[in-house]
């Protein structure tokens, strides 16, 4: 029953942005549509699995990163007074990977807080950086996600697009078994695309 709920609240939230082409949305609009991709991630991490000592430890929060020039404003907010899967929210922002890396030769702990999230959002800010990053973190259970072309390509495992002015996502399965999590199925079900290696 709760599984149902989740899924009609999945169908509700892939909801129409004002319409607009894509090279001229104003400042609302882009707040409207990063708002909904916020619910999105939200909503992501209860339908993913991670290994038992990645989620260890009830007073552990759930750890969202955003890598590179945050787009969502403050779309998490509401979020993060909730409970995701029992555990509170914790929301943390990156430099650029390029700052990142610099300060990291002297500060090795920004890339292990990187590698400790639950879920990463590269911002497309990084999109010359989108493997690199990948790299860095696909062996530590970290659910990546974006939305730019070549997300998946580049061994991301979730991306956003807009279509008709509506949020949808694809995801890359065969990206998501290597770095040990389980996708429900209720979730592969909403994807536009998955990618797997059957």
């Amino acid at each position: 029953m709760r599984l149902r709920v989740y899924i009609l609240l999945f169908l509700s939230i892939v909801l129409q942005i004002t319409p607009a082409a894509a090279q001229s949305k104003s400042d609302s609009e882009i707040g409207r549509e990063y708002q909904i991709k916020a619910a999105f991630v939200y909503n992501f991490i209860k339908f993913v699995d991670w290994p038992q000592d990645k989620t260890e430890g009830q007073n552990e929060p759930i750890m969202i990163g955003i890598i590179g020039k945050d787009p969502f404003g403050g779309a998490f907010e509401p979020i993060t007074s909730k409970q995701i899967k029992g555990k509170k929210s914790l929301i943390s922002r990156f430099e650029s990977f390029k700052q990142l890396k610099e300060s990291s030769e002297a500060d090795k702990s920004k890339i292990e807080s990187l590698r400790k999230c639950h879920l990463l959002f590269i911002c497309s800010s990084e999109k010359e950086n989108l493997t690199d990053i990948i790299r860095l973190v696909n062996k530590y259970n970290v659910l990546t996600v974006g939305d730019m072309p070549g997300v998946l390509e580049s061994g991301g495992i979730i991306n956003f697009l807009v279509r008709e002015n509506k949020v949808h996502f694809e995801i890359n399965l065969v990206a998501a078994r290597q770095s040990n999590l389980k996708i429900r199925s209720q979730l592969l079900r909403l994807a536009t695309k998955v990618i797997d290696e059957k």
